[in-house]
């Protein structure tokens, strides 16, 4: 027992364990539906229910690479969406978010009105599956150890949502996503300029990866002032992903290339995307057991609503009313939740790294969304 409880006790062993056999979980079909690389998390909340958390450092880091990773893939592809579909764009940012929050505070109040408001601040942001959001939470309100609490137990549902979500809404409303990615790819061929090959400068580099890294956390550690409320921080994860991209457009950082082989990307994608969720298993394990039994259900219920109404309202908008390409509307949704899991299971699920543009189309509004309306549930509480 000594020797197993040594191994758990290390944070690579752990986080191997859960990707190792997340990842073969990921593998079972139940019909055309299987979990994939989010195998990851419901095996790393599997092994942190029994206790085995790991360093926030190890998260932090395969959360940055990942995002690093996906934000150069998609840089070459995110302005023609922003030059076309812009407005939209803007709109879905504020539907999801405000639709989410309004649910939170409207459940709060009917069934919970004796709660802490900063643990339904939490319960939001958990929900809609915003690691970047739970950040910016915690400096938009003063406890900022109840917002986390309120998070972590949205959040493993929020994440299930999410994931479901994306496998599950092709079979319901027959949607063909092999036909979706086809007409994205003729769009974007259209779209771009002849002058433009898209073709890597570089196989990859080390020093080019770790460079857009650096500036992507420099990015998100800038105050930005908000009127009304306080100082705004997109954090490493907003930060690195619009580094990436911004860098990725140019096509380098200085005399560093940006623009490297997308199969050597994709498996640093794949790779930190199946660590990160591992991580997050591993770090919402203990946490959601213990405020399960003291918070009861109800937090659960809200959580679970909230996220189901927000992919409700992007697919409805989206899809329903806009008629966007499944593939582009997936990362979008996801984008306008702040949700890294959600970009994930969006590229896992539609086979597709288009969804990454999307996805940096809708965040940074989102992120802005998202501390105006955790602002908003606590005041609206009294608080």
């Amino acid at each position: 027992m000594t020797l197993l409880t040594d191994l758990f006790e290390n944070d690579l062993f752990a986080m191997s364990l859960a990707v190792f056999s997340g990842l073969l979980l990921g593998r079972l079909r139940i019909g055309r539906i299987s979990l994939g690389i989010s195998g990851a998390l419901f095996t790393g909340l599997a092994i942190g229910f029994f206790g085995f958390g790991i360093n926030r450092d190890l998260f932090v880091w395969n959360l940055v690479v990942f995002v690093v990773s996906v934000g150069l893939l998609a840089a070459e592809d995110v302005m023609v969406f922003v030059r076309r579909f812009g407005f939209r764009f803007f709109v879905l940012s504020v539907a999801v978010t405000g639709a989410g929050a309004f649910s939170t505070w409207a459940f709060a109040k009917i069934f919970a009105s004796g709660i802490d408001p900063h643990v339904v601040a939490g319960t939001y942001v958990g929900a809609l599956t915003s690691s970047p959001g739970l950040g910016a939470a915690m400096e938009a309100v003063a406890e900022g150890s109840t917002v986390a609490a309120g998070y972590s137990i949205a959040y493993p549902f929020g994440v299930l949502a999410v994931v479901l979500f994306v496998e599950l809404a092709p079979l319901f409303f027959g949607i063909d996503n092999e036909a979706e990615k086809r007409e994205l790819k003729d769009f974007l061929a259209a779209s771009k300029s002849s002058g433009r090959s898209g073709n890597p400068s570089v196989f990859f580099s080390i020093l080019s990866f770790v460079g857009c890294m650096m500036t992507g956390l420099f990015i998100g550690s800038l105050p930005i002032p908000v009127p009304g409320l306080g100082i705004l921080r997109l954090g490493g994860t907003g930060g690195a992903l619009i580094g990436a991209l911004v860098l990725g457009a140019f096509g380098n950082l200085g005399p560093l290339p940006m623009r490297m082989d997308r199969r050597v990307l994709s498996v640093l994608r794949d790779l930190s995307l199946a660590f990160f969720l591992a991580a997050v298993g591993l770090m919402s394990g203990p946490g959601v057991l213990e405020i399960f039994r003291e918070s009861g259900w109800i937090l659960v219920v809200i959580g679970s609503v909230t996220a189901l109404v927000s992919l409700g309202a992007g697919y409805i908008l989206g899809r329903v009313v806009w008629k966007m390409n499944w593939v582009l509307l997936t990362g979008a949704i996801c984008g306008a939740m702040t949700s890294t899991p959600g970009l994930g299971a969006a590229i896992d699920a539609t086979k597709s790294e288009e969804c990454a543009a999307g996805y940096g189309a809708t965040y940074p509004v989102a992120l802005f969304c998202m501390v105006l309306f955790t602002t908003l549930i606590v005041r609206s509480f009294g608080q």
